[in-house]
C-alpha cells in the first residue's frame, strides 16, 4: 500500500502529472488517486513550504553575498530563519523555530549532497561524514536519485560510546552508504585517546586504512560545526553537553580551560579551533581526519560542506570556520547569513 500512495505522490508531485493521469497510470479511480496523495501528505511522503513572493531571490542574493564577502567559501546555500530562533522569552517556542529551522537546513543540505553526488555516478567517490544530530537530519532528509555503486563512505572519527548511538560518526557512514547503494568502512576505535595511545591504535591495519584513505583519498566532507558553549549576560560561561565528555578522556574542565585561555569557540569532530587558528595543543588525541586535512581539502578544491544555524551561540564557531578555511561549502539560514556579512563588513 505505501509503495503505490509514494507513487501516485511521485507521478503527481515530481512528474507533474494530474489526478486523472495518475489515476490511468495507477489503474485506479480518480478519488481513489486524490485519497493517495492526500495520504501521501499525511505519511510525509510530500512537504509544502509556504514561502514569501520573491524570498527565493532574496535568498539568492544573500548567497551570493555571502560568496563574494568571504574568499575561502565556494558556495553557499542560504534558508529563511526565524528570529523566534535566535531569541525568544518562551523557550518552548524557540525550540520549535529552531527544529523548524534546523529541518530546512537539513532538506537544502540534503537536495545539495545528493546532486554533487549523482552528478558523476560512474566515478569513485570517497565521502567522511561527521557525527552528531544536524548530520543525522541531513541523511535522513537525503532523496536518492540514483544508485552510486562505487560511493565509499567513512566515518570522520572513532567510536564516542561503547555502545549504539542514533548520531555516532560510524553509523551515519553505515546509513549513507545503505541509502545510495555504497560502500562504508568503520573505525574500529574509540574516537579520543591519550596521545601515546593513538599511536598504538593507528599502527593497527584495521585502523591504518581508513585513517590512510581519510587522509588520502577523500574527496567529499559532510559535517556541522559546533560551539564548546555559550556565554549568558552576566559573562559567565556554559558548557554545552557533548558526547565527547563522556569519552572520559575529555573533562569539563579541559574545555573551560580551552575557551578561557585558548579562546576556543568552536568544534568539529572533538578538534577546536579559535577565531585566530587551529587548537592544537590538548591533552588527548582524536583517531580520525583532523582540521589540517579539512584545509588542504579546501586549498585543493575538494568539497567541504557545513551546515549549522539556528543558533546565536555558534555565530563565532560558523564565522571562524569560514574565516579558517575549514569548510568551503556553507549551509546555513538568513539571520545567520546576515550577523556573517555584517561581522565582516
Amino acid at each position: 500500500m505505501e509503495d503505490i500512495i509514494f507513487e501516485a505522490a511521485r507521478l503527481h508531485y515530481e512528474e507533474g502529472l494530474k489526478q486523472e493521469e495518475v489515476a490511468r497510470i495507477l489503474g485506479v479511480s480518480r478519488p481513489t488517486a486524490a485519497r493517495y496523495l492526500a495520504l501521501a501528505k499525511k505519511l510525509g511522503y510530500v512537504r509544502v513550504r509556504v514561502l514569501k513572493p520573491l524570498s527565493h531571490g532574496f535568498l539568492h542574493e544573500t548567497e551570493l553575498a555571502l560568496v563574494q564577502q568571504f574568499a575561502g567559501l565556494r558556495e553557499a546555500l542560504v534558508t529563511t530563519g526565524r528570529q523566534e530562533a535566535m531569541h525568544s522569552e518562551n523557550p518552548r517556542a524557540q525550540q520549535i523555530a529552531q527544529r523548524a529551522t534546523v529541518d530546512e537546513l537539513a532538506e537544502r543540505a540534503g537536495e545539495r549532497l545528493n546532486a554533487l553526488l549523482t552528478a558523476h555516478p560512474k566515478e569513485r567517490q570517497v565521502v567522511a561524514v561527521a557525527r552528531g544530530e544536524m548530520v543525522d537530519s541531513v541523511i535522513r532528509h537525503l532523496k536518492p536519485s540514483k544508485v552510486l555503486p562505487n560511493l565509499e563512505v567513512l566515518p570522520m572519527l572513532g567510536y564516542l560510546r561503547s555502545w549504539e548511538y542514533p548520531y555516532d560518526a560510524n553509523r551515519l557512514a553505515q546509513e549513507l552508504a545503505r541509502i545510495y547503494g555504497g560502500n562504508y568502512e568503520w573505525i574500529p576505535a574509540p574516537a579520543v585517546v591519550r596521545p601515546e595511545q593513538r599511536e598504538v591504535l593507528g599502527s593497527l591495519r584495521l585502523v591504518q586504512v581508513p585513517l590512510e584513505k581519510l587522509k588520502h583519498e577523500t574527496t567529499l566532507v559532510l559535517t556541522s560545526i559546533s560551539a564548546p558553549g555559550y556565554w549568558d549576560a552576566a559573562g559567565q560561561f556554559h558548557l554545552r553537553q557533548s558526547t565527547l565528555l563522556q569519552s572520559q578522556e575529555i573533562r569539563e574542565s579541559d574545555v573551560h580551560r580551552l575557551v578561557e585561555e585558548q579562546g576556543a569557540v568552536g568544534e568539529i569532530c572533538g578538534w577546536y579551533f579559535s577565531l585566530e587558528g587551529l587548537i592544537e595543543e590538548v591533552d588527548w588525541a582524536i583517531i580520525g581526519m583532523g582540521l589540517r586535512r579539512l584545509q588542504e581539502m579546501v586549498r585543493e578544491g575538494l568539497t567541504v560542506i557545513g551546515v549549522a544555524g539556528a543558533d546565536p551561540s555558534r555565530f563565532d564557531a560558523i564565522y571562524a570556520a569560514v574565516k579558517l578555511g575549514l569548510i568551503n561549502v556553507l549551509v546555513t539560514d538568513y539571520l545567520t547569513a546576515r550577523h556573517l556579512l555584517e561581522r565582516e563588513a
